[in-house]
């Protein structure tokens, strides 16, 4: 982990803070959510006691990526590993690896793949941008249908068994997991080297 320094000085020790204790779930470690952490945590005349974050692999930048797996990363660039390094919201932020998947409002509180149930006051959605596996239309292409005659199916959720050469990348977990499928099965040439793989 990067070195980080943090200063305080005299007035911002000695100055009274409000205390929230109120329970702030943030789902998501998006761009969106890890800001919104950052700007709480860094608060400078309010101490938040209870915060959250619900992430399927938990906090980013534990894997340190190369400069090559970053290239299959689709990001916005506004975190990189030395910012999460420097954050330090590990010390700050509770930490729940799961997947949320329902959320109960009169009882206020929400539902992980474990069946755990997690109470909040406050809940922050950030899930961020995730791509899915696309779904097939269906439509025979011996008939040369355009677009508009194929049906619609942006509503449509693929829930066949997907191919072990297909991968959504979405987090950095994805990415690792992407580029050991490609080193363990890319092509290799008569001269023993490694053929180069093309992605779109």
């Amino acid at each position: 982990v990067s070195y980080a320094l943090n200063h305080t000085n005299r007035k911002l020790t000695l100055e009274p803070k409000i205390t929230v204790n109120a329970k702030i779930i943030v789902v998501g470690a998006s761009s969106v959510g890890i800001s919104f952490l950052e700007t709480l945590v860094f608060c400078s005349h309010m101490k938040f006691n209870n915060l959250t974050l619900i992430s399927t692999h938990g906090l980013p930048g534990k894997k340190l990526l190369d400069t090559e797996q970053r290239k299959f990363l689709a990001s916005d660039h506004c975190f990189n590993d030395k910012d999460y390094a420097l954050m330090s919201l590990c010390s700050w932020v509770n930490v729940v690896v799961g997947r949320m998947t329902g959320i109960d409002r009169a009882a206020k509180h929400v539902v992980l793949s474990t069946d755990e149930i997690v109470l909040y006051d406050h809940l922050i959605l950030c899930t961020g941008q995730q791509y899915q596996v696309p779904c097939p239309t269906e439509a025979d292409i011996s008939q040369h249908l355009t677009n508009r005659e194929v049906p619609n199916s942006s509503q449509r959720r693929y829930t066949g068994k997907v191919p072990c050469n297909h991968f959504t990348l979405n987090e950095e977990e994805d990415c690792f997991k992407a580029l050991t499928w490609i080193r363990n099965n890319s092509i290799t040439t008569e001269d023993g080297g490694r053929a180069s793989v093309l992605f779109r």
